[in-house]
């Protein structure tokens, strides 16, 4: 961001997001920071200079709630700025649906390009209507093209018979290649194994130009929701990959508005540490995917689905390549952050991580950041919780309350009522101390913080009524809040600089359109914004 010599004071309803100082009447900032907090006459004295002259501007938004800025901790920026190009499946009732869309897209493509649909989830369906796509299904569409569906979840996917044979999967021996019991290959695809007919899409549909654009897109509804800052997660393998040089191609125009930290699903073959970049776009660490998911039945389980009892889900690694791949990231200071949703991949996590604290030492590695952040934690009964607890001090969980909410009909088929309970824990995890840090996990989900922190707050459907997992495991607004603005810049080791309105930090704030406090907590979910800032600059307001 360029230099200002100018200041500015903003007044309003400051929620600063501080414990010690929660409220404010006004702030004053100055070169992109804030330089005082607190009340009108002393933000006029900060920004006064010597000659006594005054040298700024005042904004005042009376009683619209003014925030630190939030960041999405956990997302797929790429994928979800990439929705745009696909057929997207968010939000349609039935497979005829369906059909409709891809018989419309193939009318437009022609035939032999290449079809992906995204963001189908049969579970959502209506009742009587909940059958997922197959390759029979798509083949009897009779289209002339290679289509590839992919499940919002991104762990399950399902091809015709056509993009099986061009995208070389009909003869591949991969075991995410899942083959009947005659050896011929069904069409459904789970983890990474769909990534040839993911790239072979891409190559016909991504190009530079329409990526760029998308991007610019995405990031600008970003920032319309108030999120000033996303910590990305680089997973080519799941069709998943980051396209880092759009995101500077952006910054480099004045065009990104927010801030990106990647987290990568290998190791660099460099040998910086990370905080590699600058203060807008920086490297985060090493992403892991440990299981799958529970709508596909591939979260690992340490007993069977109930829906499904001949399987406990998919390990991606064993035990001993999930200690070496932690072990390095020790070696060379790297955070580690890790997708786990059954309780099977928390107890095979905690193992390794147990392990390498057990050859480093406990006080080596106590840093300014934790050294790991587990992801999801969906299924987490009492006895994982626990070791989780005795670890809170390095160990930060990146969480995703809307998924208590999206999951609400899938998550209690797959696990049933006793396991159904232990999902989605919030309260007791954020009692034990542990640091937690509120995300999407779009385009799985919704790119919308306050779904999020509705669903954390009120743990509701639609009309009021409880989920139904424990109805205590709620958090507070003012929580659930913490968890989307200062605690993923405290996971990062960068809690002094920047996620709250605090003398010193960057001056990376929104302003809401009314106050949420003194509305309903149903009515969260509902909350719009009206102009959020970087660097004390506005650089998005509503028309």
């Amino acid at each position: 961001m360029k230099d200002d010599a100018e200041g500015q004071i903003i007044r309003g309803r400051i929620w600063t997001g501080c414990k010690d100082k929660p409220w404010a009447e006004a702030v004053g900032i100055l070169r992109g920071r804030f330089v005082h907090v607190g009340d009108l006459a002393g933000a006029r004295d900060a920004l006064t200079d010597a000659a006594g002259r005054s040298v700024v501007r005042v904004e005042d938004w009376g009683d619209n709630l003014v925030m630190p800025g939030m960041t999405d901790s956990h997302m797929h920026l790429t994928a979800f700025a990439r929705q745009s190009l696909y057929v997207n499946m968010l939000g349609i009732n039935s497979l005829d649906e369906a059909a409709t869309m891809l018989q419309a897209r193939a009318k437009e493509v022609g035939p032999g390009a290449w079809i992906r649909a995204i963001n189908y989830n049969e579970m959502a369906w209506p009742d009587g209507k909940r059958t997922p796509p197959t390759k029979e299904w798509l083949d009897a569409l009779s289209l002339e093209n290679p289509i590839i569906m992919s499940r919002y979840c991104g762990h399950n996917h399902v091809a015709n018979t056509r993009a099986m044979k061009e995208g070389g999967l009909w003869d591949s021996t991969d075991p995410c290649v899942l083959r009947g019991e005659d050896g011929v290959v069904t069409g459904l695809i789970i983890e990474g194994g769909a990534a040839p007919l993911i790239e072979a899409a891409a190559r016909e549909c991504e190009t530079p130009e329409k990526l760029t654009a998308a991007m610019g897109e995405a990031v600008r509804e970003m920032a319309s929701r108030g999120v000033t800052a996303a910590h990305v997660c680089d997973a080519a393998t799941y069709g998943l990959g980051e396209e880092i040089f759009t995101w500077q191609d952006l910054y480099e125009k004045g065009k990104l508005p927010i801030r990106i930290v990647c987290f990568h699903d290998r190791l660099p073959n460099f040998t910086y540490r990370s905080g590699l970049g600058n203060e807008q776009i920086r490297y985060g660490g090493l992403k892991l995917f440990l299981d799958g998911n529970l709508g596909g039945n591939t979260a690992a389980m340490r007993e069977p689905f109930d829906d499904k009892p001949d399987t406990c889900g998919v390990l991606n690694h064993t035990d001993e390549e999930l200690f070496s791949l932690l072990r390095e990231a020790r070696k060379r200071d790297i955070q580690v952050q890790m997708h786990m949703i059954g309780d099977r991949a928390i107890e095979q996590a905690l193992d390794a991580v147990e392990k390498v604290i057990a050859e480093f030492g406990r006080e080596r590695l106590c840093s300014e950041k934790p050294a790991w952040r587990f992801n999801h934690v969906i299924v987490c009964p009492r006895d994982m919780r626990e070791r989780l607890a005795r670890l809170k001090d390095l160990i930060a969980l990146d969480v995703q309350p809307c998924q208590a909410y999206t999951d609400r009909v899938m998550a209690p088929l797959r696990l049933g009522p006793r396991r159904a309970r232990d999902a989605y824990p919030l309260r007791s995890l954020w009692d034990a101390g542990l640091l937690m840090a509120g995300g999407t996990d779009a385009p799985m989900e919704i790119e919308n913080m306050w779904l999020g922190i509705w669903a954390a707050v009120c743990r509701a459907d639609d009309d009021g009524a409880l989920l139904p997992y424990d109805p205590t495991e709620k958090l507070t607004l003012e929580e659930a809040l913490t968890a989307w603005t200062a605690n993923p810049w405290i996971e990062l080791g960068l809690g002094d600089e920047f996620g709250r309105i605090k003398e010193g930090c960057h001056a990376d704030f929104t302003v809401v359109d009314g106050d949420p406090f003194k509305r309903s907590t149903m009515d969260l979910r509902n909350t719009r914004h009206l102009v959020t800032y970087l660097e004390g600059r506005a650089v998005w307001t509503k028309q």
